[in-house]
């Protein structure tokens, strides 16, 4: 530890009657600040990690002793051969979806072992135990099945839902975030819970025929949830994720708490409903609820997921344009951020360029997107007032990056631009302030929006919300093709 030092000599003295002088209060010694050590909070962050990766992974350990004492050795072999075959192409389709701001792997991970380890373990407790109450032992009797597996199972699976979004506040964006940890805390799940039920009924069959009729057994088992219904578990949890995307969206008090509960008690009944179908039917009444009620909802699920991902990439558009308006992007930029088909040709185009190219690109992409989600926050004024330093930092970096990003030759698609009435279009005058380097597109930018609240503690007052582009007159930074030059 560093102390003050005395200073030079002969350096002047307070004058009389100040703090420090004779007469005055005893001076106090400096007292240290709340500024972190550098590389503390990345120490903090390992030792979290440390921490939740050894509670995974007890729980992990007592979930499984659990699921082997229950099937037999031979059981759990074959059930975590069986219960591994969809998991991986589910989670690939879920990571498909989430392409315009892919979460984190941490966080991606969080969910999945949530749902495998902590979720089922949770479950198979509680579950357990009111079957004993219940008086319906062995693998469980209808009452528990329709009225106890659903509450249970989807409140320990949407749990963490509702964790990351609360942790996460600031990066959580919405329907489309939820249904991804939805996805990933529900495979997990069904990874677990197929194991179990992949094991006893080999084990049931093999004590009873031989290991071969074990095997048929199994495979019958896993045609009907590993084929069938291998999205189940996410689909239920789906209910409940749409319910706190949209909360995260909202000001509304109302809407932030009866939103989830909203999902969570639909997602409730979806499960409910299934399990008494499954309960209930046996042969073609199973096939028939089957084709008549999972894949309609399944169906409307995945509709509702290309929609809200389609509203998503307008969403990027509609914020983005807003910078063009004011310099700090210019049009054709746009649909290589909000597009997919864009976003593939600026990275398959920066890739000839090499690996720093390639990674320059997916940088900049990304921080247009994250300034995007920001922007979009500040308009729905669902996010504090140091959402302005993030949006400078962002726009900052935005402009540093551009110059060394190679653009692709304009194709059509990026020449295209939204046609609005008023300002800027074919029967108004431009619209105020500066002009975009790349010019208006045909037709104008939408008017500006406040984005500002104002009126608010901590929020200032009267700003547009729209920064001023860089000083200076605002020439194409170097157009598209090679990488363009140096502004």
């Amino acid at each position: 530890m560093s102390y003050p030092s005395p200073g030079p000599a002969g350096s002047p003295q307070p004058a009389a009657g100040s703090a420090y002088s004779p007469g005055g209060p005893y001076p106090q010694p400096n007292v240290l600040g709340s500024h972190p050590v550098p590389g503390q909070r990345r120490n903090q962050g390992i030792l979290i990690g440390i921490v939740i990766a050894v509670v995974f992974a007890i729980a992990g350990l007592v979930i499984f002793s659990i699921v082997a004492k229950s099937t037999g050795t031979g059981g759990f072999t074959w059930g975590l051969v069986f219960a591994f075959v969809p998991v991986i192409p589910v989670i690939a389709l879920y990571l498909w979806l989430d392409r315009y701001e892919p979460e984190p792997t941490k966080y991606i991970l969080f969910a999945l072992c949530w749902g495998a380890f902590i979720a089922t373990l949770v479950a198979l407790f509680i579950n357990t135990k009111v079957s004993m109450l219940l008086e319906e032992t062995g693998s469980g009797g209808f009452r528990s099945a329709v009225f106890v597996a659903p509450p249970v199972e989807e409140f320990a699976k949407g749990a963490v839902i509702l964790l990351l979004a609360l942790i996460r506040r600031k990066e959580f964006d919405g329907i489309i975030d939820g249904l991804v940890y939805a996805g990933m805390v529900g495979v997990g799940f069904a990874f677990t819970e197929n194991i179990l039920y992949y094991g006893r009924i080999f084990s049931e069959l093999s004590q009873e025929a031989g290991s071969d009729a074990g095997l048929r057994g199994v495979f019958v088992l896993f045609f009907l949830r590993g084929f069938l219904s291998p999205f189940a578990h996410p689909l239920f949890t789906s209910f409940t994720a749409i319910g706190i995307g949209i909360a995260v969206r909202h000001r509304s008090t109302a809407v932030r708490y009866l939103a989830p509960l909203v999902g969570f008690l639909t997602a409730v009944l979806a499960h409910g409903l299934w399990n008494a179908v499954a309960s209930w039917a046996n042969g073609t009444g199973f096939l028939m609820a089957y084709l008549f009620l999972m894949v309609p909802i399944f169906i409307g699920m995945v509709v509702f997921a290309l929609v809200m991902r389609s509203r998503e990439g307008k969403m990027i558009a509609s914020r983005l344009y807003d910078y063009v308006r004011f310099g700090w992007l210019v049009a054709p930029d746009v649909p290589l951020i909000a597009t997919l088909r864009g976003r593939k040709a600026l990275r398959q185009n920066a890739k000839r360029y090499g690996a720093e190219a390639e990674a320059a690109a997916k940088a900049f992409q990304q921080n247009a997107t994250d300034l995007a989600y920001l922007r979009d926050k500040i308009v729905r004024q669902v996010i504090g007032p140091d959402a302005l330093q993030t949006e400078k930092r962002l726009l900052d970096e935005l402009r540093a990056r551009r110059p060394s990003v190679p653009f692709p030759p304009m194709p059509a698609f990026a020449q295209a631009a939204p046609q609005f009435p008023g300002p800027g279009g074919p029967q108004g005058p431009p619209p105020p302030g500066p002009t975009a380097p790349g010019g208006p597109p045909p037709g104008g930018y939408p008017p500006a929006q406040a984005g500002y609240p104002s009126g608010q503690a901590g929020y200032p007052v009267s700003q547009s919300g729209y920064p001023p582009g860089p000083p200076g007159q605002q020439g194409p930074p170097g157009g598209y093709g090679p990488y363009p030059p140096s502004q």
